[in-house]
């Protein structure tokens, strides 16, 4: 009897360690970029006055956008001396829309993009997401809240809208027919901006 018993407490004990090596592995992976050679680190710009797919009066040209999933965002940092609460978090990249070198780094076909910008993002691990980043100093940046659209999948349509406005080399007028669709995320008001300003021009 004694025998069986140890059997079951060393076998208790095994499955119990497997368990606690995975969790602490996921939680190596979650939290120690610099043990994974796949990470694409981009900058967070929390000071700029604008964020998402349309900045700038004319339109900010993209450093790099992508479609992703949602893989893990941390407890956030808080700081009392910050004014900004920092909220790291990483995102399995899918699909790249768009990319271009800058003049201080290079996307190397890296698979997780992470950054400290989820904070009050209202996002959770899974979700299906479209990323927005520029240029800031020669590197790659993300500019806040609207820069990380929740999405439903691949042909949701601001996906669509947004690949017809890159092929069209982000000619605004591209997407004149999809102010409401904007309107549903807030984005009418800086798109109708793009709009006025290509029309001004030409």
């Amino acid at each position: 009897m004694y025998q069986v018993v140890t059997r079951i407490v060393i076998i208790f004990s095994l499955i119990f360690s497997s368990i606690s090596n995975a969790q602490e592995s996921k939680n190596t992976l979650e939290n120690s970029d610099s043990s994974i050679s796949d990470v694409f680190k981009v900058g967070y710009t929390y000071w700029w006055p604008q964020s998402g797919p349309f900045i700038g009066n004319c339109g900010d040209t993209y450093s790099f956008v992508f479609l992703g999933t949602v893989r893990y965002i941390n407890t956030p940092a808080e700081d009392s001396t910050s004014i900004v609460v920092s909220q790291k978090g990483g995102i399995q990249i899918d699909e790249v829309l768009t990319v271009r070198d800058v003049k201080n780094n290079t996307y190397k076909n890296q698979s997780l993009f992470v950054s400290d910008c989820f904070y009050d993002q209202d996002l959770t691990q899974g979700d299906k997401v479209l990323v927005f980043c520029y240029e800031y100093e020669g590197d790659y940046s993300i500019p806040g809240k609207k820069s990380i659209l929740k999405i439903s999948d691949s042909n949701d349509l601001i996906v669509q809208s947004i690949k017809s406005y890159i092929e069209k080399n982000q000619n605004p007028l591209s997407l004149k027919k999809d102010i409401s669709l904007w309107k549903k995320y807030g984005l009418d008001t800086e798109l109708k901006q793009l709009i006025s300003c290509k029309e001004a021009m030409d």
